[in-house]
């Protein structure tokens, strides 16, 4: 019989047998195969191919367009030389192999700093490239420019070597003979301090801001880009030691003062101290403030230099820099001041010390007294050495 046979509730009654439990022994219905059943187990893998299909496709349709349209093939990380033109290109005192290729890069020397980096290291004599500025060319192979910097013959501009110490006419002079720039360019350039980015300060000048020590200079270089680069390095190390703005001017003052009082490095910060104690009236002083005294500022007041002593009449001029004259620190700097003078003055030693004298001018041995009897101990030793020098 077929479900077509039965009537409604026959129907009914016999769906209603078949959603009831069913009893032990009874075998239930089976239910045949479902309509197309193969085609829903296969589609999911025909899909799969055929996305697969138009990725390949499209793979390689992209790849023909990239290989027709862009040209894939490398690079090379070096000129081929060798080379054009002129450059002139500084090597810094310090500077790495790193530091010279990039700054050979920059320059449009060399292409990139990988080759040269590489022949750097592995070439020993490339330790001894001195700094300085060198004469070198375009677009040249890392190995080319290796060897034109290790050939002193391609060293360019001037190298000019400040000593501490010095003043700006000594400076300008010394300036000048190597650079052929004219001192009074250096003076006129001078004039105006203050667009150079120094604070402006009593003296009214940049004596002994600008900072001593070896310079290369561009051979087109101006007395205006001299002073802006040596004003630089002053006010570098004046930064590096920690030293406000506001404190510039009287450091450097107190430092140069110190620089040219005595001649060994490690008088400095007793000097400084002896300064600083006879301005506060330390000791015996009993806090009264003391002149100075002090030789080197009356030999800048007068334009003399070299001579450690003074007459009656130099220290008789009447100059804010004669501080045998005036209480107080001079109105500014009297030379160029260096590092260890810098150092002293950012942190000089304790001490009570107001007095000092060179007891042997040969040796710059200098002796440091607290009492004013002492003091005369020690001028008597001078007096005896300078006897026995006749």
């Amino acid at each position: 019989m077929t479900d077509e046979d039965l009537s409604f509730d026959e129907l009914a009654e016999s769906q209603d047998e078949d959603a009831a439990p069913r009893r032990s022994g009874r075998r239930g219905r089976r239910r045949g195969p479902r309509r197309g059943g193969f085609l829903r187990g296969v589609l999911p893998v025909l899909l799969v191919l055929l996305v697969l299909v138009g990725i390949g496709l499209g793979a390689v349709q992209g790849y023909r367009w990239v290989t027709s349209n862009v040209s894939v093939e490398q690079e090379a990380p070096d000129f081929e030389g060798p080379g054009h033109g002129e450059v002139e290109v500084q090597v810094a005192e310090g500077d790495t192999g790193t530091d010279i290729a990039t700054t050979l890069v920059d320059q449009g020397v060399i292409k990139t700093t990988g080759p040269f980096v590489t022949i750097f290291s592995s070439t020993p004599d490339a330790a001894r490239i001195e700094p300085g500025i060198y004469r070198l060319q375009l677009e040249m192979t890392s190995a080319d420019a290796l060897n034109a910097l290790l050939d002193p013959d391609n060293l360019a501009g001037h190298r000019v070597i400040i000593p501490e110490g010095k003043r700006l006419t000594e400076i300008w002079e010394l300036l000048s003979a190597e650079t052929d720039i004219p001192v009074e360019d250096f003076e006129a350039a001078a004039e105006d301090y203050t667009s150079y980015g120094i604070p402006e300060n009593t003296a009214g000048t940049l004596e002994g801001y600008l900072w001593p020590g070896r310079y290369d200079i561009y051979e087109d270089a101006t007395a205006e880009d001299i002073i802006t680069m040596m004003w630089q390095r002053m006010e570098e190390q004046l930064v590096e030691r920690g030293i406000p703005e506001e404190e510039w001017h009287r450091s450097l003052t107190l430092a140069s003062l110190a620089e040219m009082e005595v001649r060994r490095s490690e008088d400095y910060g007793m000097v400084v101290r002896t300064i600083l104690n006879r301005l506060e009236g330390t000791g015996e002083a009993e806090g009264s403030s003391m002149k100075l005294q002090f030789d080197s500022t009356v030999h800048y007041a007068s334009g003399k230099s070299g001579s450690v002593a003074t007459s009656d009449a130099e220290r008789d001029t009447d100059s804010p820099y004669n501080t045998y004259k005036y209480e107080g620190l001079p109105p500014g700097p009297i030379a160029a001041p260096g590092g260890p003078a810098l150092d002293a003055v950012a942190d000089p030693p304790k001490g009570d010390w107001l007095y000092f004298v060179s007891v042997n001018t040969d040796t710059g041995e200098t002796k440091f007294a607290a009492t004013w009897a002492e003091h005369e101990e020690n001028v008597k030793e001078w007096q005896a050495w300078e006897a026995s020098k006749g």
